[in-house]
């Protein structure tokens, strides 16, 4: 007997209108569906946190009882990611993600839709992954320079579920080219690709419609307002977010399976329907994975990654005289002590005049004690992407564009806030974006539009990353 892989069970299932769960009567076929979506979103750790929540053991174990329930019950079970996993973490730093498919595979994972870090470490890699997945990839909005969709990705699926026509479309981060590395793919805009994709599969028949997306806020909210699907999943913002306004539901469930969120939809064909739109109603259910017991297996397979790398990072590497925060709001909001250590030691290291990074480049989100000691481990937890450095000769008229894009989404937290170092700035968060930036002095002499200046900074801003395209168009 042939053992299929989960990605080629489910195509099987789809392809013949099957329940990947369990099969209904045949009454039941005729005339309804019963529906769970078990969505997750933005997962880079693999292990619980502090407090015993999230980390992959536990969804697994979510996923193993939804599927029970699924089986006792004749419900279709879709287990859902909406993207943001390869990348970053300390582990990717050194395997560039592998271990994120294998403990997917391993867990249970039915549609993926890749976010803007899946391609952190360039599009090679990335294809190299999406090969290794035993799950659908959904990405509508994703072509090639050819506009070709990938090897590997599929822009929707659709399949029977008891007599009643669903459509799966998914859509990727469409503003990928500057918030990652994707070589030459093509991302095209997301909200108006779901709706022509969504128009289609409503005249193919579709009854019900779920859209994957990566996107943020005002895409999703987009979305919503649009009401093409009847379903939105939603992933990059790290929110708990529910709501439902009649015709669309739309769901984002934190990050790191801290919180997963489980929708039951019993969907049926009534005299009443209006142009191809079922009445339904969802059940939520929240389930705080702090009240789980880790899965044995996948617990099992998650302390072997972290046993690899132990001998690696526990090196120790200093004690802190100062408090350093690296938490979120800190890092994409505010000039803050770690990322002035962090520019502050690349200036130093390139013996260069000013050194800029990206604050969304620091990602463990952290508070460390004066006293404490750092590990190697901790730096790559707050640098995990591997970029190199770069030097720079950068026109002064460039670096204060450079500062002005870095200060363009003040009061929200932002990838793109600059960590500084060897420059001071004065801005006035009450101006428009591009005439914030009032003073600029390096080393102590105002700012001279017309010198060329040695800046140190990263390669993914170099490369015009989070909006710096005035730092790729200058000498190295």
């Amino acid at each position: 007997m042939t053992k299929l892989s989960r990605r080629e069970a489910l195509a099987a299932a789809l392809a013949f209108g099957t329940n990947i769960a369990s099969p209904l009567t045949r009454a039941a076929r005729a005339s309804t569906a019963r529906l769970t979506f078990l969505h997750i979103n933005d997962v880079y750790r693999i292990d619980e946190d502090n407090e015993q929540r999230g980390g992959m053991a536990r969804y697994a174990a979510v996923v193993k009882a939804e599927r029970e329930r699924a089986r006792t019950e004749n419900r279709y079970l879709f287990c859902v990611h909406a993207g943001d996993t390869l990348s970053p973490s300390l582990i990717s730093s050194f395997d560039q993600g592998a271990h994120m498919i294998d403990l997917f595979n391993e867990a249970g994972l039915d549609f993926f839709v890749p976010g803007n870090h899946e391609f952190d470490f360039g599009k090679d890699v990335y294809f190299e992954r999406v090969k290794a997945a035993h799950f659908t990839i959904l990405a509508a909005n994703l072509t090639d320079r050819n506009g070709k969709t990938p090897a590997n990705h599929k822009e929707s699926v659709a399949l029977d579920a008891g007599g009643i026509k669903l459509a799966l479309i998914g859509a990727t981060y469409e503003d990928t080219p500057i918030a990652s590395n994707p070589g030459d793919l093509q991302f095209l805009p997301a909200v108006p690709v779901i709706a022509a994709k969504a128009k289609s599969a409503r005249e193919d028949g579709a009854e019900f419609l779920a859209a994957i997306v990566h996107a943020d806020k005002q895409k999703r909210a987009e979305l919503m307002n649009l009401h093409a699907a009847d379903l939105i999943l939603s992933g990059h913002n790290h929110d708990l977010h529910v709501d439902f306004d009649g015709p669309t539901m739309l769901v984002e469930s934190e990050q790191d399976a801290n919180y997963v969120t489980v929708i039951d939809i019993d969907i049926a064909r009534t005299p009443e329907a209006r142009n191809g739109r079922l009445a339904w109603r969802p059940e939520i259910r929240i389930v705080d994975t702090a009240k789980v017991e880790p899965d044995p297996v996948v617990l099992a397979k998650v302390r072997a990654y972290q046993n690899r790398l132990e001998h690696q990072v526990e090196t120790e590497v200093a004690e802190l005289a100062a408090p350093l925060d690296s938490r979120t709001d800190c890092v994409r909001m505010r000039e803050c002590a770690i990322g002035n250590l962090f520019a502050d030691a690349l200036r130093k290291a390139e013996g260069a005049d000013i050194a800029i990074i990206n604050g969304g480049g620091i990602r463990a989100n952290r508070l460390y004690a004066a006293g404490a000691k750092v590990t190697k481990r901790d730096i790559l937890d707050e640098l995990p992407f591997g970029n190199k450095t770069v030097l720079a000769n950068v026109p002064g008229k460039a670096i204060l564009a450079a500062l002005e894009n870095g200060f363009s989404r003040m009061g929200v937290p932002a990838g793109r806030f600059p960590q500084l170092s060897g420059v001071s700035v004065v801005i006035d968060a009450s101006q428009p974006q591009g005439a914030r930036v009032k003073e600029v002095t390096v080393n102590g002499e105002a700012l001279d539009p017309a010198r060329v200046y040695r800046v140190a900074t990263n390669d993914f801003m170099a490369r015009g990353g989070d909006g710096f395209g005035m730092l790729a168009e200058v000498p190295r």
